[in-house]
């Protein structure tokens, strides 16, 4: 599987057979348009029946709590407070996006993510998580490897008022320059336990 990151909480999923496209926003954003999703997750909203069936042409709509099954993609909705999570499993790998989270989670609401592979979190604040708030949530879910979303980007409208990148980073214990930003992650298989996080930054872009 690969993933991209194109902005704000914007995070493209590309998988053997399907491509899914998480909390696409109304504005624009680099290569948002290039390609059609045949999937569509949105960690705001309530389940809009009529989105999630299929419809020829467009992409299925997931939204709001409850689980679902797209394409071979399997969505677990948690609600939590303002957003659902989305814990999203695609060629076996486990991507948790997190939205505009702006708290911190249960233990309950933890142990009912269970494992996560990749974490989606933001780390900006404003509208959202800060760096220290988010380092806590990320360190409670333990996933194998995080990516930081709704930060600072200079290729990004409406990101000004957010705080920079490197905030987080030094909360997860990076030096300046430790971790430079890479175009996308690339994934094959199931992906163990790990007993460190691995932050990976992705710079905000389109499909190639």
């Amino acid at each position: 599987m690969e993933i991209t990151y194109l902005g704000l909480s914007c995070i493209r999923l590309r998988g053997h057979d399907v491509q899914v496209l998480v909390d696409p926003p109304a504005t624009t954003l680099p290569g948002l348009g290039r390609s059609q999703p045949d999937i569509i997750v949105r960690t705001e909203g309530a389940t809009v029946p009529e989105r999630l069936r299929p419809r020829p042409g467009q992409a299925q709509e997931v939204s709001g709590p409850g689980e679902f099954e797209v394409r071979g993609v399997t969505v677990h909705g948690l609600p939590a407070g303002a957003v659902t999570i989305m814990r999203i499993v695609i060629d076996e790998i486990c991507v948790a996006a997190l939205g505009r989270l702006d708290r911190q989670l249960t233990e309950d609401e933890v142990d009912e993510l269970g494992r996560v592979d990749v974490l989606a979190v933001p780390v900006g604040g404003v509208d959202a998580l800060g760096a220290v708030a988010a380092t806590k949530v990320v360190n409670d879910i333990a996933p194998a490897i995080v990516i930081p979303v709704r930060y600072r980007s200079s290729g990004v409208a409406g990101t000004g008022d957010y705080d920079p990148l490197d905030r987080f980073a030094k909360e997860m214990g990076l030096t300046d320059g430790a971790l430079p930003a890479q175009p996308k992650l690339s994934l094959t298989g199931t992906m163990g336990a790990t007993e460190e996080t691995r932050v990976v930054i992705l710079e905000p872009r389109g499909a190639t």
